[in-house]
C-alpha cells in the first residue's frame, strides 16, 4: 500500500503535459536553469520503491499457509493427506523450547522413552515409530539427540504411508522441521525468559539484509533448568548456533549456506518402573533417583550447501548437500522398587535399587538431494511435475563402557549403583571408568529416485500419482562384540513406493480428497541387523485416507478432518523361516484414526489452534507362540483411542493478550508390551498374560497472559501445567516418565 501512496504521490506533483501551442512557444523562449531543471526531472523515470517493515507477529495467524512437506511449494489444501502445522506464532506463544514440547500440539503423536539402544527424540505417530522419520527441511535427520526450537520456524506433521516422497520409513508419517531462513529486510529479536525451577533461556534471532539479493540470519541460544527433584534433580544445559547466508535470492541461481551446531549436557530423568500394572506416582513424581554423576552428553554439527536455478517459465531445479556429525554419550540411571513392594506396603523407608543405563555412539550423515519442478500442457491439461533423486551415506557406529560393571559393583551381586530410600534419596555421585570401546559400526547406503505429477483433470478436479524406487545397503560390522554376535553382516533391498490422490475443489476454499501410499521398512533402518534380521525382506504399510479442508472467514481460519486407516501388512515377529534363517513376514497389525483441526483467527482479536483425534489400533496377526497368540486383538501401545489439544489467545485493547489451552489424552500403555510372563515363585511355573501397565488419561491446562509495553517490546507470562497435574506421557515397557510439573515463566521480547 505504501509502494502505491508513493507512485500515486509522485503522479501528482509531476509537470502537466503543456498544450502544442504552448510548447513551442517555451521552445522559442531562452531556457533558464529552473525551466531546465524541470525539464530534466519530467524526463527522468522514477525507480522502483521497496518499502520495508519489521514483521509484526500480531499480523500473524496460527496457520500453515504455504508448505513444502510434499517437496512442492502449495497450500495445504493441495496436499491430499493429513497436515499439522505448528508454526512460530504458536511456538513462541506457548514458550515450546523443544521438538517434543512443539508436537504435543499435534494429536496422534505419542512418546517412547530412549530405550532399545537408543537416546533423543523417540516419537510414535499414529501408533507407528517415527523415530527414523524425522526430517529438517525436507531431509532425514535420524541421528539420535534432543532436538530444540531455536532455528526452527514451523514444524510439520505429515500423517499416512509417504514413502513415495521420502523413501525408507514413514509408515505413520513423517516429521518435518523448516529453519528460519535469512530475508531481504535487517530485522532482530532477542528473548529471555526466567522461570521456576531456575529455568533460564536467551534466544537471539539476528537477519541482516547485506545487499539487494543477499542476506545473513544468526539465530543463537542458551539454556539451563532443572527438572523435577524436591532435594536433587534432572537439569539440562543447552547451547545452539545457527549460520544461514543466502545470495541471489530471488534470482535465476540462488545459493544457500548454512550451519547448525547444537549441544547439551543434561542429567537425564529416565523415570522409574511401573509398579502392579502402572506408575508409581508416588513420591516418583516427586524425586529424582539419579546421581549427581549422571551425565547424556550430546551434540551435532550439521553443514547444508544449497543451490536453486530458476528458468524464466517458472522451472527450478534445486540441488542440496548436507553433511552432519553427531556424537552422543550416557550414563543414566534406571531405578525401581525393591523386591516385594507393593502399594500397600510403599513407605518413606521402602528400598529404590538403580541400576546403570549407558549408551555412547557417533554419526555421520552424508545427503545429496536435487528436485527439478516444471509445469507443463500434456494433452490439453496442466501437469505439475516433481523429478528429483537422493543419495545418502550414513555412518554409525555405537559403543559400550567395558568397565562400568566392574569387581567393586559386581561383588557379591550389587548393582553398578548403590541403594536409596523412597523419602529421602541420596544423589551422590560415584566414581566410573568411561572407557569406550566401539561394538558395532553400520553402514547405509540409499540411492532414489522418484516422479510425482499432479494433473489438472477437470474443473475442480486434480489427480496426484507418483513412484519412487529406492536401493538400500546395509553393512554391519559387529567385531567389537564377543562371539558369536562378532560376525560381519549386511543386506541389500530394492523398493517401489507408490502414491496416488484424488482432489476435488469446487471453490478457491474447499478441497475433498481421497489417497493412497505406500511405505517400507527395511531390517537395517535404525543401523542394526541380527542374524536372521539381515536375512528378512522389509516390512510393507499402506495408508487410505478420505478427508475435506475448508479455508473459512474469508481464508482467516482453516478446518480439517480425515479418516484414516494405516496397515502394516506383512510385520515382522518373532517366528523364524528356519529354511532361510529370517523372521517371518506373518504378522499385521492396522490403525484406524479420525481427526478434526482447526487453526487461524476467528475474529481479529482472537486465535484459535485446536484439534481432537480418535485412535483404534489392533494387532490383527503375530507369532504362533503362546505371546503372539495373546496379542491377537490388543492394542500395540502408544496408541491411545482419544487425544486433543486447545490452545487460543484473545487481545484484549492495543496492549493485553490473554489466553490458553488444554491437553487431554486416553488411558495409554507402552508399545511393544503386549504380553508379559509370570514365574509362579513356588512352583516355578511360567505363564503368559497380558501386560497391565497402564499409564492413566490426563487433562493438564496451560495460561498465557502477555502486555505490550511499547512498539516491538512485549512481556509475556506462561503458566504451563496449571493444577500441578501428575500425568505421564513418557512410556517404555520397562519404565514410566513423569511430564514436566508446574511451571511459571516470564519472557521479554525485543524487537528492532
Amino acid at each position: 500500500m505504501l509502494a502505491a501512496s508513493f507512485g500515486s504521490w509522485a503522479q501528482s506533483t509531476a509537470p502537466t503535459p503543456q498544450a502544442p501551442a504552448s510548447a513551442a512557444s517555451a521552445a522559442a523562449t531562452p531556457a533558464t536553469p529552473a525551466t531546465s531543471a524541470a525539464s530534466a526531472a519530467s524526463a527522468k523515470t522514477l525507480a522502483p520503491v521497496t518499502v520495508t517493515g519489521t514483521r509484526d507477529r500480531l499480523g500473524q495467524t496460527y496457520q500453515s499457509g504455504i508448505t513444502s512437506v510434499g517437496k512442492m511449494p502449495v497450500p495445504a489444501k493441495d496436499i491430499p493427506q493429513s497436515l499439522t502445522v505448528v508454526n512460530d506464532k504458536l511456538i513462541h506463544d506457548q514458550g515450546k523450547d523443544s521438538l517434543k514440547s512443539a508436537l504435543e500440539n499435534v494429536v496422534g503423536i505419542t512418546f517412547e522413552a530412549g530405550e532399545g539402544g537408543r537416546v533423543g527424540d523417540n516419537i510414535r505417530l499414529r501408533g507407528f515409530s517415527a523415530a527414523g522419520d524425522i526430517y529438517q527441511d525436507g531431509m532425514r535427520d535420524i541421528a539420535q539427540y534432543n532436538r530444540d526450537t531455536f532455528n526452527v520456524e514451523r514444524v510439520e506433521v505429515l500423517r499416512g504411508a509417504a514413502s513415495m516422497l521420502f523413501g525408507r520409513g514413514s509408515t505413520g508419517g513423517i516429521i518435518n522441521q523448516v529453519s528460519k531462513q535469512p530475508r531481504l529486510i535487517t530485522e532482530h529479536e532477542v528473548n529471555a525468559t526466567v522461570g521456576t525451577g531456575n529455568y533460564l533461556r536467551l534466544q537471539g534471532d539476528f537477519n541482516f539484509k547485506l545487499a539487494d539479493d543477499a542476506a545473513l540470519r544468526i539465530n543463537a541460544m542458551t539454556t539451563d533448568g532443572d527438572g523435577r527433584g524436591d532435594k536433587a534433580s534432572a537439569t539440562t544445559q543447552r547451547r545452539g548456533l545457527a549460520l544461514d547466508y543466502r545470495f541471489g535470492i530471488g534470482t535465476a541461481n540462488e545459493f544457500e549456506v548454512s550451519y547448525y551446531h547444537l549441544n547439551y549436557n543434561d542429567k537425564p530423568d529416565w523415570g522409574f518402573q511401573w509398579l502392579e500394572g502402572r506408575p508409581a506416582a508416588a513420591p516418583t513424581n516427586k524425586y529424582w533417583y539419579g546421581l549427581d554423576s549422571d551425565f547424556q552428553k550430546d551434540k551435532a554439527d550439521v553443514v547444508t550447501l544449497s543451490h536453486t536455478h530458476r528458468w524464466a517459465d517458472g522451472s527450478s531445479l534445486k540441488t542440496t548437500v548436507r553433511d552432519g556429525h553427531y556424537a552422543r554419550d550416557m550414563w543414566a540411571t534406571q531405578s525401581k522398587f525393591a523386591v516385594g513392594t507393593t502399594l500397600a506396603n510403599l513407605t518413606d523407608n521402602t528400598v529404590v535399587t538403580r541400576n546403570n543405563n549407558s549408551k555412547s555412539g557417533k554419526e555421520h550423515h552424508t545427503f545429496l538431494q536435487t528436485d527439478y519442478l516444471t509445469t507443463t500442457d500434456w494433452f490439453g491439461r496442466e501437469n505439475s511435475l516433481l523429478i528429483g533423486g537422493e543419495y545418502a551415506v550414513e555412518n554409525s557406529s555405537r559403543s559400550i563402557y567395558p568397565f562400568l560393571a566392574n569387581a567393586l559393583f559386581t561383588a557379591n551381586g550389587l548393582l553398578p549403583k548403590p541403594s536409596t530410600t523412597v523419602g529421602n534419596p541420596s544423589s551422590a555421585g560415584v566414581s566410573r571408568n568411561l572407557t569406550e570401546q566401539v561394538a558395532t559400526q553400520f553402514k547405509a547406503t540409499t540411492l532414489g529416485l522418484y516422479l510425482q505429477d499432479t494433473i489438472e483433470l477437470a474443473k475442480n478436479w486434480k489427480l496426484v500419482g507418483g513412484l519412487r524406487i529406492d536401493r538400500f545397503q546395509g553393512d554391519y560390522d559387529r567385531s567389537g562384540n564377543v562371539a558369536p554376535n562378532n560376525t560381519a553382516l549386511s543386506r541389500s533391498d530394492t523398493l517401489l513406493s507408490k502414491r496416488l490422490g484424488l482432489m476435488y475443489q469446487p471453490t478457491d476454499e474447499v478441497s475433498y480428497y481421497a489417497a493412497y501410499g505406500t511405505s517400507f521398512n527395511t531390517s537395517g533402518d535404525l543401523y542394526q541387523f541380527d542374524p536372521q534380521s539381515a536375512n528378512t525382506p522389509p516390512e510393507s504399510s499402506r495408508n487410505m485416507e478420505i478427508g475435506a479442508k475448508w479455508e473459512l472467514y474469508g481464508g482467516d481460519l482453516s478446518l480439517r478432518t480425515a479418516l484414516a486407516r494405516t496397515d502394516k501388512y506383512n510385520e515382522r515377529n518373532t517366528d523364524i523361516d528356519t529354511a532361510n534363517n529370517s523372521y517371518l513376514l506373518s504378522g499385521k497389525r492396522h490403525t484406524d484414526a479420525l481427526e478434526f483441526e482447526i487453526a487461524g483467527r476467528i475474529t481479529p482479536q482472537w486465535d484459535v489452534f485446536a484439534g481432537v483425534g480418535f485412535l483404534r489400533a489392533f494387532i490383527d496377526k503375530s507369532g504362533t507362540n503362546a505371546a503372539g497368540l495373546l496379542e491377537v486383538g490388543q492394542n500395540p501401545g502408544l496408541s491411545p483411542s482419544r487425544q486433543a489439544t486447545l490452545f487460543t489467545t484473545y487481545r484484549i485493547g492495543d496492549t493485553w493478550r490473554i489466553g490458553g489451552g488444554l491437553t487431554a489424552v486416553s488411558q495409554n500403555k507402552p508399545a511393544n508390551a503386549v504380553t508379559t510372563n509370570v514365574t509362579d515363585p513356588a512352583t516355578g511355573v511360567t505363564t503368559t498374560i497380558l501386560n497391565p501397565n497402564r499409564a492413566p488419561g490426563y487433562v493438564k491446562a496451560d495460561l498465557l497472559a502477555e502486555y505490550r509495553v511499547s512498539e516491538g517490546n512485549t512481556v509475556k507470562l506462561n503458566i504451563d501445567n496449571l493444577f500441578d497435574k501428575v500425568y505421564y506421557n513418557t512410556l517404555y515397557r520397562g519404565f514410566a516418565a513423569p511430564g514436566d510439573a508446574r511451571s511459571v515463566r516470564l519472557t521479554l521480547t525485543s524487537k528492532f
